[in-house]
């Protein structure tokens, strides 16, 4: 492989920032649109909000840090845990807003971010395959 050169890396950090923000906001979207579409189906509680929540987070986390690494082929915990980091931050935001359990912000920051470590670590080893 060819050494990379000052003017491919700025290119490679902008492709890097658009799949970050695109996955992001997508995967977002989707997950709720579909966590949503299955409440109103069950017709379910709003009390379970707070669990979907919780999941959609980390299946967001799953899904972000698994494609924004994927065209990367080291420092896949120090990405995968930058790529996350608008989640974070869209968690936080919605917990200022919402002032939901301060119990769920903290399931959800650290389940973000073990997520995001886990997806580092599968990409790692089947790097060395």
């Amino acid at each position: 492989m060819p050494k990379i050169t000052a003017g491919e890396t700025k290119g490679l950090l902008i492709k890097y920032v658009i799949k970050i923000a695109v996955s992001t906001v997508l995967s977002i979207v989707v997950l709720n649109m579909l966590c949503s579409f299955i409440i109103l189906k069950l017709d379910l509680d709003l009390s379970v909000l707070q669990y979907a929540g919780t999941g959609i987070c980390i299946a967001s986390s799953i899904i972000v840090a698994f494609v924004s690494t994927s065209g990367f082929k080291n420092n896949f915990l120090m990405l995968s845990i930058i790529s996350v980091m608008p989640l974070l931050i869209y968690t936080v935001v919605n917990f200022c807003v919402n002032k939901t359990g301060t119990v769920f912000i903290i399931i959800k920051v650290c389940a973000i971010l073990v997520c995001a470590f886990a997806v580092s670590l599968i990409k790692s080893s089947k790097k060395s395959r």
